[in-house]
């Protein structure tokens, strides 16, 4: 169950209103068919990604459902989630009417608490001690930043930072960055080369990757499957999309549902904010990568 974390690895891609139109005319308009000719600048691509990402601040569902596949039995769980930018996030799943995992994360930091955990302790970590190289290590491969990207919040330029490669079917942008850790990672967008028609459900961006440089071993994915348009902001955001991580050994799929979402409404912000969990404790990652592995929990956790 831990690495349910990394739903919120959600993917969005924010679309224009008539995106086959003369506006992104780079695009050829040929469907489902391989694409032959000079392709779009690096240039191009970015600005139109980061044009559409620009349409969503915030967005929320009430909705969620999540299939975990992670053993011989899935479980799905009912949801809800938002988020706005740029750190904002809230998760919570229930199985059963019991709260099965709730996750979060502000500008300073982020937590989560999952009840099939041993011990079920909420973790948090502010991004301060993270960034200072004070965690060594997280339970989870995922970067706060390629999470929000993922959502489809952006932004996604400059595009110096990335290498654009092509074939006649698909577009793909790499970056290459360094993980909290200092780990080497490519973390790489894959869209369609043909436009799609995203209000019939087909997706333009297909895949976000999060990949080991060294090895090219894939570390976290998440696949758009069908995507819903906003008819307020022309958005256009994932209705089913498959999240795939790696830990360890363990492979763990999420098949995630939204059967609806609200874009750019006011959330509570209080929302954001880490509460504590009555007979749960709170454990600090900074401080508890501070002490020994042997000495005892007492002093690592904060009431």
């Amino acid at each position: 169950m831990r690495p349910l974390l990394s739903i919120a690895g959600m993917t969005i891609l924010a679309f224009a209103t008539g995106c086959t139109s003369s506006r992104w005319g780079f695009l050829n308009r040929q469907k489902d068919q391989p694409v032959q000719g000079d392709p779009p600048t690096k240039e191009e691509v970015v600005a139109y990604l980061n044009e559409n990402a620009g349409r969503i601040q915030s967005f929320r569902s009430n909705d969620l459902s999540i299939t975990v596949h992670a053993g011989a039995i899935p479980i799905t769980l009912s949801g809800h989630l938002m988020t706005q930018k740029p750190r904002d996030f809230r998760m919570s799943g229930d199985f059963a009417a019991s709260k099965m995992v709730d996750m979060g994360s502000n500008d300073q930091e982020f937590w989560w608490w999952i009840s099939k955990d041993k011990p079920p302790d909420q973790y948090f970590c502010s991004y301060k001690d993270m960034q200072e190289g004070r965690v060594r290590a997280l339970p989870f491969p995922i970067q706060p930043e390629w999470i929000m990207e993922t959502m489809g919040l952006g932004p996604f330029g400059p595009a110096e930072k990335y290498e654009m490669k092509h074939n006649d079917y698909t577009l793909t942008l790499i970056e290459r960055a360094r993980s909290p850790q200092g780990r080497a990672v490519r973390k790489v967008v894959v869209m369609k080369r043909a436009p799609q028609d995203v209000f019939k459900g087909n997706p333009q961006v297909v895949e976000y990757l999060l990949l080991d440089d060294a090895s090219g071993k894939e570390m976290c994915s998440a696949q758009i499957t069908q995507t819903q348009v906003d008819k307020n902001t022309g958005a256009v955001l994932p209705r089913r999309l498959e999240l795939r991580c790696a830990i360890g050994p363990e492979k763990v799929r999420l098949d995630m549902r939204f059967e609806s979402i609200s874009i750019n409404v006011p959330l509570p912000q209080t929302a954001f904010i880490r509460q504590v969990m009555p007979g749960v404790r709170s454990v600090d990652l900074a401080q508890m990568f501070a002490n020994p592995p042997t000495q005892s929990a007492q002093g690592i956790l904060n009431p």
